[in-house]
């Protein structure tokens, strides 16, 4: 018996990833309808963000420190992921390298943008769409109706409406929010049986793993849970059931396979190089004082903010599950029962993970960016409700339902103010965000390299200047421009790569990056944080 035993559906779709599939005469396989609604989304935010086509954009702080990671990408050096504030880098470079191709495709080889920045934000758009689009696809997979990926998109959209900056910002905590949903929407569809749904739990397990620490918790162990619920049918003759797998449904595990092979790839190879390499980091914050320590109250009230950030929070997860639970008894068809019940299982799993999470592994829970992924809750509670409701429907009335949402959300999404990605450094959500531009980048790196005569620039920093630092080392980089930090203490943010040898201290020319110039000392240059001078380090 193969692990993924064929199901009853009530549309013809392929239940068991074999390529066969049940008939239905009274419905036609749609296949275009989950790449149109991608292509939709993508298409609102290339139009609502048109700017990036004719506008020059330099990144500097976070941004520009992803930037120097992205520029290691397009040389195919990169192991790792983006800082971490706790002075080690994430897992994978798997963000850096879409990043990267973007800035290849849009900017270096397309010349449709402008400048390098740009072309990695549109790589970013249609990787956040792409993931929406996945979500909708296997809604799609267990409706196989217009109506069902309309409103599986509808639903995962949703998120964007209320928080549009996780699909049109490229800061890291907004990345994982729009990955996670759709691994836990795929999580659920495996789970209760679909099999041919597991590339994209792989393909969302590992981007997150690639982008964050916490995620060697969450996906390993909401993995193991999907994976004992496929076996546990199987478990009086799991042998005879895992060979009959591997022999049967190579189109299930052969892309699952394939797309860790990939994705491991540059954790072992770094492993190998750098034992134990960033793991080593991982375990030292985890031992340390400075993980978690929070009472489970406190980290059940964090978790109730990414439901409802004011007072009574706890009354929304409760009615949303009461009303999942209700229309997915009494409501929803049949055949689709166990899809809802999946979801509402994996989602509570999240719940208490992220609860364990916030005791353990955040040290302030009052950085919620630390846990934006979570908003994924009430989204997957949302799909339940509104899956099962207009699944329940007539047909004629339940497509018109789901067309229209579909429509009235993107609509919504593409109207809100954060859709358009902000440059602007003195706009709030450009500083909560780290998404941070300066215009005088440019200027000022050819004003120290024609003062340097072809010596290494060493800037000396004044903190918390390091932000301006990352932009002006991007761009001299992609100018060819010789540049390097003296300080070694930025490793983490610069990499080693920008680090200063001693031979680079000896002969290198010296300009400080500081709050003022000191008396005497002329101005030549003005950041978006600090002044340049230059002169030997004061004594």
């Amino acid at each position: 018996m193969s692990i993924n035993r064929q199901r009853e559906t009530p549309v013809p779709v392929d239940t068991a990833g074999t390529g066969r599939a049940s008939q239905d005469q009274g419905r036609v396989r749609l296949w275009w309808v989950v790449p149109a609604l991608t292509a939709a989304l993508i298409a609102v935010l290339y139009v609502r963000n048109r700017f990036l086509f004719s506008t020059r954009l330099y990144e500097d702080a976070d941004m520009g420190a992803n930037s120097i990671l992205v520029e290691q990408a397009r040389h195919f050096t990169l192991l790792v992921g983006n800082y971490s504030r706790d002075h080690f880098h994430h897992p994978g470079p798997a963000y850096m390298y879409v990043m990267a191709a973007g800035e290849s495709l849009f900017w270096a080889g397309l010349h449709v943008v402008p400048t390098a920045w740009n072309g990695q934000l549109l790589a970013v758009y249609a990787l956040n769409a792409l993931f929406v689009g996945l979500a909708a696809w296997v809604g799609y997979g267990w409706t196989g109706s217009l109506r069902g990926a309309a409103i599986c998109f509808a639903a995962v959209l949703t998120l964007g409406a209320l928080h549009p900056a996780v699909l049109s910002s490229d800061w890291m905590p907004y990345l994982y929010v729009q990955a996670y949903a759709t691994f836990l929407i795929a999580a659920a569809s495996v789970a209760a049986g679909r099999g041919r749904h597991a590339w994209i739990l792989a393909l969302t397990g590992w981007f997150l793993i690639h982008g964050h620490a916490c995620f060697l918790l969450f996906v390993p162990v909401i993995s193991c849970a999907v994976l004992a619920a496929v076996l546990w049918p199987h478990r009086h003759n799991l042998g005879a059931s895992v060979r009959s797998f591997f022999a049967v449904q190579r189109r299930v595990w052969i892309p699952v396979a394939a797309i860790s092979a990939v994705f491991a790839l540059p954790i072992v190879v770094d492993l190998v190089l750098h034992w134990p390499g960033e793991f080593g980091h991982y375990f030292a914050f985890a031992s340390s004082n400075k993980s978690g320590g929070n009472s489970l109250v406190h980290a059940v009230q964090a978790a109730l903010w990414y439901w409802w950030p004011r007072g009574g929070a706890w009354a929304l997860p409760v009615a949303g599950y009461a009303v999942a639970v209700a229309v997915t008894r009494w409501l929803a068809p049949a055949a689709l029962r166990r899809f809802l019940v999946a979801l509402l299982a994996i989602n509570v799993l999240s719940s208490l993970v992220f609860v364990y999470y916030a005791m353990s592994g955040i040290d302030g829970l009052s950085r919620h960016y630390e846990g934006y992924f979570y908003w994924s809750a009430p989204v997957i509670t949302l799909l339940v409700i509104v899956l099962g409701v207009v699944e329940a429907m007539p047909l004629p009335l339940g497509t018109v339902i789901a067309a229209g949402a579909a429509v009235l959300v993107l609509a919504t999404f593409a109207v809100a103010p954060d859709t358009r990605t902000s440059t602007d450094s003195s706009d709030p959500v450009v500083l909560s965000s780290g998404q941070d531009t300066d215009a005088a980048l440019p200027g000022v790196v050819a004003t120290l390299a024609a003062r340097s005569h072809g010596r290494m620039i060493v800037l000396r920093l004044d903190p918390p200047f390091w932000g301006d630092a990352t932009g002006f080392l991007v761009q001299a980089e992609r100018t060819g421009v010789r540049a390097c930090v003296a300080n070694p203490a930025y490793t983490f943010i610069v990499t080693s790569q920008f680090i200063c040898t001693p031979r680079d201290l000896a002969h290198g020319q010296v300009f400080w990056l500081r709050p003022a110039a000191p008396p005497g000392s002329a101005v030549l240059g003005r950041l978006r944080q600090a002044v340049v001078t230059a002169g030997p380090p004061p004594p």
